[in-house]
């Protein structure tokens, strides 16, 4: 089996990572507080003491005592403040990814530009965005340099970001609990924009999916290209946020939970090793690499039958994951910080603090995962050509709802 060679170029990797912190600060010391007036010293109380000089020790041990009981009283309602004060901060977070990742279909006016996307017709009958349903672009980008490091780049005239030869687009009802995941072939025909070195808007042209993120300026442009180019090809569904990654986030992603279980397939060659078709293994870093990554670039479809690993690796991983965090609440932020010269996303701590809990009352199955339908046809490269109807069919039953 020949190793791949145009899907994610064999480069070096780098980068620095960014680092969060929580820390409660207090602005005033326990040393600093009068004490109650049980114990100030008046004149009276100053003759009272001259009085009773035999038991001023007793008197003394006394206060000694219940000053003690106060620090540590007081010890305790700082812990008692700072515990609730980290809690509500969490449910803070909570609510603000809340806001930020539901799209609000009241918000988007009457104009036309406002409504697209949102708004549908369809077979005589109208539908509404469902709010409920937050869209997620993942990307595999085919470089192992630094997410925004540029690469040299075969057979395009301009573009040094990367082909986006993983395309998954991942749709969460939140009221309903439904995880969705519809599986887009890199060799899906759209209209690409084609842009020039300086960042300016060329040309359209009907080709391949995964060239579309290469025309990118950076990383960050490179994935909004992207969104832009699946939520078209999805008849405009909005794509709330997005994660691309290259491939060196990939053995990090994976041995962050302990490594992934597959049954393997189909018959894979790597640096790794050569695993056979229906062995079960234990991925651990490379391998999950190889796994993911690897094709026999001679063989008609070989993307598609990948696809197939990556949707796989994607439920297994998913599943995983799921018994990790359960066991480390903060895993996801860890990775989060990890994996930051790796990825470029628009997903925020806030997002992360409302979708954690979401995720973890999530089953995900086979039947949850699609590719999106179409035909494959072999010309000059593989084309796959969308089924259009059966597509509408699909977005309107997962992301949109009837208007009465």
């Amino acid at each position: 089996m020949k190793k791949n060679n145009d899907f994610f170029p064999e480069v070096d990797s780098s980068g620095d990572s960014s680092d969060f912190s929580m820390e409660v600060l207090y602005e005033d010391s326990f040393e600093d507080r009068p004490l109650d007036d049980d114990y100030s010293w008046d004149d009276d109380a100053h003759k009272h003491k001259h009085r009773h000089k035999h038991k001023h020790g007793k008197h003394k041990r006394h206060r000694s005592s219940k000053r003690w009981k106060k620090v540590l009283l007081g010890l305790i309602a700082i812990i008692v403040v700072g515990i609730a004060g980290l809690t509500g901060g969490f449910f803070y977070l909570r609510a603000q990814g809340e806001k930020h990742l539901k799209t609000n279909v009241a918000a988007a006016g009457d104009s036309a530009e406002a409504q697209e996307g949102l708004y549908i017709t369809y077979k005589d009958k109208k539908y509404q965005y469902n709010e409920d349903v937050i869209n997620f672009l993942c990307l595999g980008i085919a470089k192992d340099v630094p997410i925004e490091e540029k690469t040299a780049i075969t057979g395009l005239e301009t573009g040094g970001e990367g082909f986006a030869d993983a395309v998954i687009l991942i749709s969460l009802n939140v009221k309903s609990g439904q995880i969705k995941i519809f599986a887009i072939p890199r060799d899906t025909i759209v209209p690409v924009k084609v842009v020039d070195s300086a960042g300016y808007f060329v040309r359209t042209e009907n080709i391949q999916l995964t060239a579309q993120h290469a025309y990118g300026q950076t990383a960050t442009e490179g994935a909004e290209l992207m969104v832009d180019a699946v939520s078209n090809l999805l008849y405009k569904v909005p794509i709330q946020r997005y994660c691309s990654i290259n491939l060196a986030a990939i053995p990090i992603l994976n041995d962050a939970i302990g490594g992934v279980d597959v049954q393997v397939l189909e018959d894979i060659s790597g640096p790794t090793g050569t695993y056979r078709a229906g062995e079960t293994i234990h991925l651990e870093g490379e391998m999950a690499r190889d796994y993911v990554q690897q094709r026999d670039t001679g063989i008609y479809g070989s993307s598609l039958k990948r696809l197939e690993r990556e949707k796989q690796y994607m439920t297994n991983y998913f599943a995983t994951a799921k018994e990790a965090v359960k066991k480390d609440m903060s895993l996801p932020l860890t990775l989060y910080q990890n994996l930051q010269p790796n990825m470029c996303t628009n997903i925020t701590v806030e997002d992360i603090a409302y979708l954690v809990p979401e995720l973890l009352d999530i089953t995900l199955n086979g039947e949850d995962m699609m590719t999106i339908p179409g035909e494959a046809t072999w010309g000059e490269y593989l084309e796959y050509n969308v089924n259009t109807e059966q597509l509408k069919e699909i977005v309107i039953n997962n992301f949109y709802k009837e208007i009465p």
